[in-house]
């Protein structure tokens, strides 16, 4: 053991500055990649953390709507919905409540869609039908993603190396006047190694309640080239409109009596974005690659609040810019991965109030990292990494602050263990250290005008994940989280409440578990379950449950082939009690626990090539439900609705 922890140190300093010695080990090899789990390209098999991978066809079987939904049905991610509205649809995991999305990195074609601000990242910039691949990775990632990648990361791919030429038409309409339609293209050229990509959605809905009709127009295309030694260069552009209505918080009487009821009748949002990435992945040596990654998104907000009597217009824009260089050769005929980098990025936000005087944030990020994935034998792999980052954050013309800007530097390590005792079964442990710095909103309203700290913490993963009988699949993931100046807010500090530091450690425990069996054209099935327990750990609310944090969930589904073209399915989510928003003291009623069900039937025939009918029915039986709530005041989920899409693919 000594011996294989001296190669790893060994490949840590060696790899980057030297070809491997002749290889002496023939069976000490890395698993091949199979799928992209991160940002270096590693197998889900060789990777020290729960990964969930679905592809293009499994997304389009799963009958989901959004990428939510997929998430909450196959993946066991908590969805949170204002009004039902998708652009304020919020993902979370890992017994994380307020503000849960600042804990969790969404990534499209690797540029980061988190904001500075708090705004859960907007999934309706990845129309479903556009998707490649979706890849969930469970626990922290602090050495690759860095600051936010605390409970988990979603990477989203719309990229793909299938030069097929093929177009998708496609139009959905259902209940509360709802409707869209979109385009989809994408292929290539083999002989001069280019690939394309393009896709426009449209959607339109009345909305549940009163007063919350949305509208989203989104764009998105991609450009590639393949050279012969494996390089490529990737451009990409994206563009959105988005616009909805807000018809505001009810109170307990009035959920009951009318849920459907707006008690704001004039608020509304518009937002317009647009972006372009650039990636590279050009060949040095044999074995060794230099990644070269950028991007730049600006997005332009108007919120009207006549509840608030405030107008107010917001500006954002962000760039990036990644180097990476990654030596795959073998060190001490030791199979090896190693990969360093440097990662920056700015973030700029202005908020100006058309009555009023304009404040401005600026955050600028950068960090340097190391990892290392080291194959002791052909069953044990080692990884080891580190990130050094240091965040500068400074505020302009905001009143009420005693300082206006900060730096802080952060250590981020993680060290995990793989062991693969016989084929399809993976083993794991990984230890990680990790933080999260402020949105900045939470650091422009404290009690002291004082900026607050970054959350620090150290998590342990243990799991499995066991792939039998080529039909089955079982993975179960236990988890400690022990977290230090844990950042919320609280209504207690009159007269509206503050955002502060937790005065004590706030710690999790849980576990999630699922098991899942398919068979082709006849049926499958799958359950999900997540446990968390998560509670603070001393100070003024020692003892006491994190609100906003069912501790039970779990997801059923079932799916039958009526016929080889036709699949019908039903599916059970079941959310258990919890404290509503901001209850640290736990002294409101908890949310009940609700059970919904779903519907639906898949139309592929024979007889039509490329053509698809689908037919969901989400909640349905109208359970009258809050995904959102706090104290105070209550946000219903949508009742019963349902969808019919059809597309044809030429």
């Amino acid at each position: 053991m000594k011996s294989a922890f001296a190669a790893v140190l060994a490949g840590t300093g060696l790899a980057a500055c030297a070809e491997a010695v002749p290889g002496t080990n023939e069976v000490a090899v890395l698993p091949p990649v199979v799928i992209y789990a991160s940002r270096m390209e590693s197998s889900a098999e060789s990777m020290p953390a729960a990964v969930q991978v679905f592809g293009a066809d499994e997304i389009a079987a799963s009958g989901a709507r959004d990428l939510a939904e997929l998430l909450r049905r196959r993946s066991g991610v908590d969805v949170h919905s204002m009004n039902g509205n998708p652009v304020l649809t919020s993902i979370a995991m890992r017994g994380f409540g307020d503000n849960a999305f600042g804990r969790m990195k969404v990534v499209l074609d690797g540029e980061e869609l988190n904001t500075v601000d708090m705004n859960a990242p907007n999934l309706t910039r990845i129309p479903l039908g556009a998707v490649e691949r979706v890849e969930v990775i469970h626990g922290p990632s602090p050495v690759l993603y860095g600051d936010g990648a605390v409970a988990g990361v979603v990477n989203v791919s719309t990229d793909s190396r299938d030069y097929a030429r093929r177009t998708k038409l496609y139009a959905k309409a259902g209940s509360q006047d709802t409707y869209g339609a979109g385009a989809q293209t994408r292929g290539g050229f083999e002989d001069e190694g280019w690939l394309y990509n393009a896709s426009y959605d449209y959607l339109r809905s009345g909305g549940y309640r009163d007063r919350s009709a949305y509208e989203l127009h989104t764009a998105n295309a991609g450009l590639r080239k393949v050279f012969e030694n494996g390089s490529t260069v990737g451009f990409r552009a994206n563009y959105q409109n988005a616009f909805y209505e807000l018809p505001g918080s009810l109170t307990r009487e009035q959920w009951a009596c009318t849920r459907r009821w707006a008690n704001n009748n004039h608020d509304w949002t518009r937002q317009w974005s647009y972006g372009f990435a650039l990636d590279s992945k050009l060949r040095l040596a044999a074995g060794q690659w230099l990644y070269l990654d950028g991007s730049f998104s600006h997005q332009r907000r108007r919120a009207k609040m006549t509840a608030w009597g405030t107008d107010t217009e917001y500006d954002f824009y962000s760039y990036s810019l990644s180097p990476r260089y990654v030596n795959e050769n073998e060190v001490l005929g030791f199979g090896n991965k190693f990969t360093s980098g440097f990662d920056f990025r700015f973030d700029g936000y202005r908020e100006k109030p058309k009555d009023g005087d304009s404040s401005r944030f600026r955050r600028d990020r950068y960090a340097v990292f190391l990892h290392d994935e080291f194959a002791a034998t052909e069953t044990l792999s080692l990884t080891a990494g580190a990130r050094l980052e240091r965040i500068g954050n400074r505020w302009k013309g905001r009143q009420g602050l005693a300082e206006d800007h900060s730096r802080d530097v952060m250590g981020d390590y993680e060290l995990g263990v793989v062991f693969r005792p016989v084929e399809g079964l993976k083993t794991y442990v990984k230890g990680t250290r990790y933080h999260r710095s402020a949105f900045c909103d939470e650091l422009s309203y404290t009690k002291d005008g004082v900026f607050l700290r970054p959350e620090t913490a150290w998590s342990l993963d243990v799991g499995a994940e066991w792939e039998f009988a080529e039909e089955f699949r079982l993975d179960v993931n236990g988890y400690g989280m022990l977290m230090e100046d844990e950042i919320f807010f609280d209504p207690a500090l009159a007269p509206y409440g503050y955002n502060c530091n937790s005065p004590a450690k706030t710690r999790r425990l849980g576990v999630d578990a699922g098991i899942s069996w398919r068979r082709d054209k006849v049926a499958e099935a799958s359950l999900r379950y997540g446990f968390v327990d998560a509670e603070f750990s001393g100070g003024e609310y020692g003892g006491r449950e994190v609100p906003f944090v069912p501790a039970h969930r779990a997801r059923a589904e079932v799916g039958v082939w009526i016929i080889d073209d036709l699949e019908v399915t039903g599916g059970c989510t079941f959310t258990g009690r919890q404290h509503v928003s901001g209850d640290f003291a736990n002294e409101h009623n908890k949310l009940a626990s609700y059970t919904l069900f779903d519907v639906g039937a898949h139309y592929s025939p024979s007889w039509a090539e490329g053509w698809k009918a689908a037919f969901t029915v989400d909640n349905l039986l109208d359970r009258d439900y809050c995904d959102y709530a706090g104290v105070g005041y209550y946000y219903p989920a949508c009742g019963r609705s349902f969808l019919f899409t059809l597309s044809c693919e030429f």
